[in-house]
């Protein structure tokens, strides 16, 4: 039983390696795992994967993949193509409390973060349009150092939230402070969870 499904699994590895009828020519064959490598740079590894199969798996856990790199399995890798201008983000969460925005790096982790409370702003004032402003002018500042750190850079800017600080976020990028700044935003989107249906609301809160 055991070498029938190893040889279903060397068929099917065959087939999803060696490429579709129409959208593959005997040259250059289509590799779904990672379509812009050329058929000359990934064969020696999908050879090495059919001869593994060929052998039992190992009894800590299956076939041992360590040979495979991880660009031909399409695993997450710090490797950075050439050429490739690493994509940074920008998050700017306002809410009518606070005003919170965040600069991470392309795999997401924290470089620097700023809110109405760390600039300074007590009680209701860290939702204040000034306090969104202060955010903005300071964390671009550290954009600024990344860039100059890092070489070019591209940044990608989310808005969740529909409080003052997203319009003073807007207003800053606009103005001399983030003018280095605005030039480097490629992508702009809104991550704003809006309830379609769902439970009833809170209450209006009345002073």
């Amino acid at each position: 039983m055991l070498s029938s499904v190893r040889s279903a699994a060397k068929h099917g590895c065959r087939r999803l390696l060696g490429g579709y009828s129409g959208y593959a020519t005997p040259s250059q064959p289509f590799n779904p795992l990672y379509p812009s490598v050329s058929a000359q740079s990934w064969p020696s590894s999908a050879n090495g994967l059919m001869d593994e199969l060929d052998h039992p798996p190992s009894a800590e856990g299956g076939y041992s993949r360590a040979h495979l790199t991880p660009k031909v399995l399409g695993e997450n890798s710090t490797h950075m193509p050439p050429g490739r201008i690493p994509q940074y983000k920008l998050h700017c969460f306002s809410s009518r409390n606070n005003t919170i925005v965040t600069f991470t790096d392309p795999r997401g982790n924290p470089i620097a973060w700023y809110s109405g409370g760390s600039c300074g702003f007590k009680r209701g004032q860290r939702a204040s349009y000034e306090a969104g402003y202060q955010c903005a002018v300071r964390i671009f500042k550290i954009i600024e150092n990344t860039a100059a750190t890092k070489g070019m850079v591209r940044i990608a800017l989310f808005f969740n939230g529909f409080g003052q600080g997203r319009d003073a976020m807007q207003k800053a990028l606009m103005t001399s402070e983030g003018g280095n700044v605005k030039v480097l935003v490629e992508v702009v989107g809104d991550r704003t969870p809006i309830k379609i249906g769902g439970t009833r609301s809170k209450k209006m809160r009345r002073l």
